[in-house]
């Protein structure tokens, strides 16, 4: 879940807990039995994206470069002796970059306000 509908859901406990006066532990169960009722949704970091869009840019290097050599174009007078030096740089540019993101990512925090 993303934060706000975590944040929203917390709300609705504690105020229904305000508003019986019970606990939200007797009403809903435990946090791990209350939490297996919300449906589960892959969560793609901003990292994870960087890394992909640096993926395909790579791949995209790559054909270019295919399509270029079918046509009988050099691209190694452009790129130098190594071909596919370019794009594997790419590739690890966005590895790194995509980890760099979500590593140094600040934590947010989990309650409402």
């Amino acid at each position: 879940m993303s934060e706000p509908e975590i944040a929203e859901a917390l709300a609705e406990v504690r105020a229904h807990e305000a508003a019986t006066g019970t606990a939200a532990e007797a009403e809903f169960g435990t946090a791990e039995e209350y939490a297996k009722q919300f449906p589960k949704k892959k969560r793609r970091t901003r990292g994870h994206t960087i890394t992909i869009i640096g993926a395909a840019l790579a791949l995209a290097y790559i054909l270019v470069t295919v399509l270029l050599m079918s046509f009988r174009i050099d691209v190694r007078e452009y790129v130098g002796p190594i071909t596919l030096l370019p794009g594997l740089v790419l590739i690890l540019a966005g590895v790194l970059a995509g980890f760099m993101t979500d590593y140094f990512q600040p934590v947010r925090s989990s309650r409402a306000r």
